[in-house]
Parts: C-alpha cells; sequence; structure tokens
C-alpha cells in the first residue's frame, strides 16, 4: 500500500451526530475531502503528540438528493454511520473493514488548539494507506450489466447519422453535450463518464460541450477546486476539444457559501485550459469559437452574476460584444448560442426577469432579419433540469435536462418535461449528443438515457 496525501483545516471537527462539519473549534482539524477507503485501508498515527478519530459514511445513497429539490451541503450523497462516531480517537492505527468514504478528526493530546501550520503537515502526522480495488470496479460492472445496450443502440444511432451524411458532399460534427453534471461524493458520475467513454470509442464526438453547474457550489474553494478538475480531467481524457459554459452554481456561492470565486477565478478554473481556439476579450466568461468544416460560429454566454441585485442573465457589455460578433460571422456560417441560464423569463421558472435577455434575443432576430443568408440555428441552454424546445422566437430555444440524476417535476418551467429516473437503470443517465450538419439547417438531438431524440428546424 502506497502513501496518498490528506488535507486538513485546523478550527473544524465533525458532528458525532451527522458527520457534518462544525467550524469554531480551535482545539481539532479535520479533512474536508471525503476519501474512497476499501477494505484494508489504514490509517497510522505518526506523530504521538496527536490523536484521531474517523467518521465512516457508507456507499447508501440517501433519496432525497434525488427526488426533492434538496442539495446536500457537503456535496457528498455518502451516508454518515453514527455507529462509528468521529470521537472514538484512537492513538496508533485503523484499518478499514468494508468499502467507504471517510473523514478524519485530529486533536493534540495535551488539548492545545491547532494552528494552520499543523493542519498544513497532517501527513506527518497521520498516514494514509489505501487498498487498491480489485480489477473489475463496481463502475465497469454497471457499465456491463445496466447500460451495454443502450451505449450499443446509441452509438449505432450516430454512426447511421455519419454515414448518411458522408454520402453527402457536406460533412457534419458530434458534439457531446453536457448539463448540470452538480458533481458530488458517491453520485453517479463514474457511471456518466464509463457510458461517455464506451459511446465516443464506438461512434466518435468531435468536441464536448458542458453547458455549466459542474458541481453544487457549496464547499470550500480547495474542496471544489478538486471536484472540478476532476470532473474537467475525466473529460480531457476523451482527447477532445471542451468547452465550459459558466453555471450559476460554478461561481461556489450557492446556500450562502462565503467561499466564493472571482469572475477571474472562474476563468482559470473553469476555462483556461480548454476552450480551444476561442475568441474572447481578455479573460471574459463569454467567447465564440468558429467550426469551419460545418460554417458554424458558436457563442458560449454568460448567464450569471450573483453581484447584481438580477443574478441571472447578461451583462451589458455582454449584450455589446454579441452585436460586435455577429458583424464579423464569415459569409455562409450559420451561428449556434450556447448558455447555461434561459434568456427569457416565461422559460425560466426562478424568476421573473432575466437581466438583459429580450436585449440578447433582440440582437439575434435583428442580425436574422438584416440578410436572407443570416441564420441562427437555435439557442442551447441548461439550468432548468428539463427538456424543452420553445418556438416563440425567430429561432428555437432548446433546454436539455441535467445530467446529474434527478426526478421531480416541480419548480420547472411550463411545458417543460422531465423524466423518471432511477438509480441504477438506464434512466439514471440522461446526456445528449448534438449533430450539426455542415448544409442544412436540421439539428438531431441524440438522447442516451432518460428522455427522447430531439430535432429542431425540420
Amino acid at each position: 500500500m502506497r502513501q496518498q496525501i490528506l488535507e486538513a483545516r485546523e478550527g473544524v471537527r465533525l458532528s458525532i451526530y451527522t458527520g457534518m462539519l462544525e467550524h469554531g473549534h480551535p482545539d481539532r482539524m479535520t479533512t474536508l475531502h471525503f476519501y474512497h477507503a476499501m477494505p484494508g485501508s489504514e490509517l497510522l498515527l505518526l506523530d504521538t503528540e496527536y490523536e484521531f478519530a474517523v467518521a465512516e459514511y457508507t456507499l447508501e445513497r440517501d433519496s432525497t438528493y434525488i427526488y426533492t429539490y434538496a442539495y446536500q451541503e457537503n456535496e457528498s450523497w455518502a451516508s454518515f454511520d453514527s455507529t462509528i462516531q468521529p470521537n472514538q480517537y484512537h492513538k496508533n492505527h485503523y484499518v478499514f473493514e468494508r468499502e467507504c468514504y471517510f473523514r478524519v478528526n485530529l486533536r493534540r493530546r495535551d488539548d492545545r488548539r491547532i494552528d494552520s501550520a499543523e493542519a498544513a503537515h497532517i501527513n506527518d502526522i497521520l498516514c494514509w494507506k489505501p487498498q487498491a480495488a480489485g480489477t473489475e470496479c463496481q463502475a465497469e460492472r454497471n457499465l456491463n450489466q445496466i447500460f451495454e445496450k443502450e451505449i450499443e443502440d446509441t452509438a449505432a444511432k450516430l454512426r447511421a447519422v455519419q454515414e448518411k451524411e458522408g454520402e453527402k458532399k457536406g460533412g457534419n460534427c458530434a458534439f457531446l453535450l453536457l448539463t448540470d453534471s452538480h458533481y458530488v461524493v458517491n453520485g453517479t458520475w463514474q457511471d456518466t463518464i464509463g457510458c461517455i467513454r464506451e459511446v465516443d470509442r464506438r461512434a466518435p464526438f468531435d468536441a464536448v460541450i458542458h453547458l455549466g453547474d459542474l458541481t453544487d457550489g457549496m464547499v470550500s474553494r480547495r474542496v471544489n477546486y478538486d471536484y472540478v478538475r476532476t470532473v474537467k480531467q475525466d473529460l480531457f481524457s476523451l482527447q477532445k476539444p471542451l468547452y465550459v459554459v459558466m453555471g450559476n452554481h460554478d461561481t461556489n456561492y450557492f446556500k450562502g457559501n462565503p467561499e466564493r470565486f472571482t469572475k477571474e477565478e472562474q476563468y482559470w478554473l473553469y476555462q483556461s485550459d480548454c476552450c480551444d481556439s476561442a475568441v474572447r476579450e481578455g479573460h471574459a466568461l463569454y467567447y465564440y469559437r468558429d467550426f469551419e468544416d460545418i460554417r458554424v460560429r458558436a457563442v458560449f454566454l454568460h448567464s450569471f452574476d450573483e453581484c447584481e441585485e438580477t443574478r441571472y442573465g447578461f451583462a451589458e457589455e455582454e449584450v455589446l460584444w454579441l452585436e460586435r460578433t455577429l458583424k464579423t460571422v464569415p459569409e455562409t456560417y450559420r451561428v449556434l448560442v450556447f448558455s447555461h441560464v434561459p434568456p427569457l423569463p416565461e422559460i425560466h421558472y426562478w424568476s421573473k426577469d432575466i437581466r438583459n435577455g429580450e436585449k440578447m434575443v433582440s440582437v439575434l432576430e435583428e442580425y436574422v432579419r438584416q440578410d436572407a443568408a443570416h441564420c441562427v440555428l437555435g439557442w442551447i441552454h441548461g439550468h432548468n433540469h428539463a427538456d424543452q424546445i420553445y418556438s416563440g422566437r425567430l429561432f428555437p430555444i432548446v433546454s436539455l435536462g441535467c445530467t446529474k440524476i434527478e426526478d421531480f417535476k416541480d419548480k420547472k418551467p411550463d411545458h417543460a418535461v422531465t423524466y423518471d429516473r432511477v438509480i441504477g437503470e438506464v434512466s439514471q443517465e440522461l446526456w445528449t449528443v448534438m449533430l450539426v450538419q455542415k448544409d442544412s439547417s436540421r439539428i438531431a438531438f441524440v438522447r442516451f438515457g432518460a428522455g427522447r431524440d430531439m430535432n429542431i428546424n425540420e
């Protein structure tokens, strides 16, 4: 067993009743992350001036977070085992007897307060030696037993379109679309990325677009950074261009979280190392990218600012930027728009106003009216956690259901559709492959998991 790195914060302990973090305890330090342990994994005390207590969290999931509007405040769907209380301190070692997640409390044996320097050197105090999982992990078994038919059916649909279009002179691009993945510990993300890899292996995508809310945005900046990197690294492993749109949870502000990311920090964390060939002004969170093979300009917008009185919407300078961007669209190119939040309040449950949303739509409609050759193929967004095609403007506005497993029918816009989702069944998953053709205004959306295929501009 090889040692792995632990991280801790001073002044925090774990509740003996809930396993949740409790701040304001200067004599303790606690790991904020949830670490994954297999049977036989060990914690070894290296410094006898300290002692440690373990909180274990089982793999059982609380369905509250799937079937109601609820977020677990530590972004974990692992269930606290109250029979192993984090006030039972150990002075030597601890061996895990089952697969679980865990956190660790530490205190000095002389009860003195713990400072930040001690927390920074937790790995000199406590050694974490994980036991490797077997050759076939649970995620692989799930893929084989549950999703194989859906994987092959989805790949077959994509291959059929690619082969049909290959007979024509025009080309096409397959974009993997994800939205609202809301990564949590012990969630279903590993199943999701596993299925994505299998479909891509059989019918390769050309690019990946994530429409925002990679995480819940409720934990410390340090922990959320790691969760965001986990999602992005999994998507990078596909070895395709990745384009990220900022969601409202991505500011790490949710439920009054004080450890928020500034816009500059969001740029560096979410977009600086991806968004290949993006054209933007400085470090703005909105940008565009031209896809020459299909003659499309894709416009990626920033639609949320928690510092504004009307948080959902678009900055005035973004409206002006869109006007300038449309003026430089190459002749014969079409425009596709992506955002997290929809542009109009009638298709947004959470507010009666979208700041400058009407202006953004009007700018696009004016572009269409200027010239018969100007075409906006559609506006694609997430956030609503539901499917909907809104046709009340000069171009379709398409809402996509959430990648996170979620199944409740309230808190959705009128006429939006949500689907029954069952963990451990194909409906657990929901993501889409968007097929855009060079010489056609038609866009096909091929759905994996819950929901149905859709087409626009037919």
